[in-house]
């Protein structure tokens, strides 16, 4: 597994909780993020990591329409 980049997932962290994702939800996926790898395929994220991701964007868009 990657090194975690501390930097992303504190600004990532942060911003989903400003929006309200649950605490839970918000260090998962920020954790996903932080450890993305450039260049591979998905970003080296399973199915799970991917399917994470997608329903927090879905959340915090279905807000920002709001």
């Amino acid at each position: 597994m990657p090194d975690l980049n501390q930097n992303l997932y504190n600004a990532s962290y942060l911003h989903l909780k400003s929006v309200e994702v649950p605490e839970h939800l918000a260090d998962a996926v920020s954790r996903i993020v932080a450890t993305d790898i450039p260049g591979e395929d998905n970003l080296g994220r399973n199915l799970v990591d991917t399917e994470l991701c997608h329903q927090v964007a879905v959340a915090v868009n279905s807000k920002k329409e709001n």
